[in-house]
């Protein structure tokens, strides 16, 4: 729409804070890089990112041969199954979680056994082993959780790690595992790698790197042999030319990486105050976003966001006396998605009171 009609509209600006995007763009460096391998674009990339390899080999201090290069971390997750031989088996994750579990358990007649999280959102580690049965080929758990943003502590993970039985795969997904560092979170590599069974951690650069759009993860296992096994799964060619060069470009200007962090977690507190200022009781996040239990009279919340011009996720959590909950996921985005953010509740708590 163009002219003076167009310049009355009172239609707010859509805020896209439901995708847990970054909203600060990747390093200089690695959007030129990206231009650099958009001319090379007629030609496959290497099989098997050697590069990239090398560089995440340097950054995580785990051999290349077991680290595999992936289309997102879902791509690992779409995986699991296979790779733990889990057609019709059974699995345990945290209630709520991360979608995409449950939905690639469908497509392999997987039972899912949902453990509800803990009051400030954390999995519940004791009783996610306590829901283990001998049918169980997967235990995934997220850290920090993705919708509630929970950080297990380095005992939890010890207990994880040593609960889970040796026969069963255990994914750690740490799809935003430099906000869980910069929030004090401790390193799991050393904890995992004291595991005798099988397990996979699964990372992404679409949150502290700012690739969202390119779709590009990386999962360390536990042995060259299971990494292998990943590989082998994986469709031919399923990192496309330009993620790998970002990838690469990305690794080697960590001081951004950190610097958006870091500015991405101050804005996360300053959202997390306003909220709790709006008298709403948001779970503690060591992630790049903010959730909280919607309060009974407040309807959904999350439609009257979105008629605000805010896009958030809505989503359910165990109650503590049963039934579900209404809660809302907001990813944290700039200074004035915040603002804007705290004036859509004023507005649309408001109405309904």
């Amino acid at each position: 729409m163009t002219g003076p009609i167009a310049s009355k509209t009172t239609t707010p600006a859509v805020r896209r804070l439901h995708l847990n995007e970054s909203p600060l763009p990747p390093a200089p460096g690695v959007v030129a890089a990206i231009a650099a391998a958009a001319a090379r674009v007629n030609r496959y990339p290497e099989p098997d990112c050697p590069l990239l390899l090398g560089a995440l080999s340097d950054y995580t201090g785990v051999s290349a041969d077991r680290i595999v290069v992936t289309s997102g971390s879902n791509e690992l997750l779409h995986l699991l199954p296979l790779i733990s031989d889990a057609h019709g088996a059974e699995m345990v994750v945290p209630d709520p979680s991360f979608p995409t579990y449950r939905k690639v358990a469908g497509f392999f007649d997987i039972t899912v056994h949902g453990v509800p999280v803990m009051a400030d959102g954390r999995p519940d580690v004791d009783a996610l082993l306590a829901a283990v049965t001998p049918g169980c080929r997967m235990v995934c758990v997220p850290s920090p959780n993705n919708p509630t943003g929970g950080l297990l502590s380095a005992d939890e993970i010890e207990r994880l790690v040593a609960g889970v039985p040796e026969t069963m795969l255990l994914h750690f997904d740490e799809a935003y595992y430099e906000f869980g560092r910069q929030a004090g979170g401790v390193e799991a590599l050393p904890i995992l790698e004291k595991r005798k069974g099988p397990w996979m951690t699964s990372r992404s650069f679409s949150k502290a790197f700012g690739l969202a759009g390119l779709r590009l993860g990386y999962t360390i296992a536990s042995s060259a042999d299971l990494a292998r096994r990943a590989r082998g799964l994986r469709p031919n060619f399923s990192v496309n030319a330009l993620a790998v060069a970002a990838g690469v470009a990305a690794l080697a200007a960590p001081e951004h990486m950190r610097a958006t962090v870091a500015q991405v977690a101050a804005e996360r507190e300053r959202l997390s105050d306003g909220l709790r200022a709006a008298g709403l009781a948001p779970f503690p996040s060591a992630a790049n976003f903010v959730a909280f239990p919607v309060p009974e009279g407040d309807g959904d919340l999350a439609a009257r966001l979105t008629a605000q011009g805010i896009l958030t996720t809505a989503f359910q959590i165990p109650g503590q006396l049963g039934g579900q909950v209404a809660a809302v996921r907001i990813t944290v985005g700039t200074r004035e998605d915040t603002d804007a953010v705290f004036e859509a509740l004023a507005a649309c708590r408001g109405s309904e009171r």
